[in-house]
């Protein structure tokens, strides 16, 4: 899975790939591309997996170096990339006392979960994630 999360506004970008690997990551960064169109740089925060420096993907920057910019962050450092805590929160609402043996079941619940879901970081009492509709009320 890969995913992309707007600080500002809490909106979340999603595609789930069976590989995780740089043409399955130039995929999602030309979602990106769609999804997120300005007219300034978007900085995109990364960690320091092997797919996001290929030869490949540092073709796809340059070649997108007016809409984005790559900024990565240090090796072992996952406390810094706050998108971190949304994959922390996926994996508690996914895992939590339960065993998947149905892969399609749990991409779909994956996906569930985070199209119903805003994420604030900037909010004055911490972060928070809000379900953008009562799955109580749904049910």
């Amino acid at each position: 899975m890969f995913g992309g999360l707007d600080y500002a506004s809490g909106r979340s970008v999603y595609q789930i790939h069976p590989r995780k690997d740089e043409d399955a990551f130039m995929t999602f960064l030309d979602e990106l591309a769609h999804t997120f169109p300005t007219d300034e740089p978007v900085v995109v925060v990364l960690d320091n997996a092997s797919y996001h420096k290929s030869y490949a993907v540092r073709e796809w920057w340059r070649a997108h170096a007016d809409q984005f910019q790559p900024f990565f962050l240090p090796a072992y450092s996952p406390q810094l990339n706050l998108i971190e805590r949304l994959w922390r929160y996926l994996k508690d609402k996914l895992a939590c006392h339960r065993w998947w043996n149905d892969l399609p079941r749990l991409q779909q619940a994956a996906q569930t979960v985070l199209t119903g879901l805003e994420v604030h970081f900037h909010a004055t009492n911490g972060p928070a994630f809000r379900p953008l509709q009562n799955f109580r009320e749904t049910a």
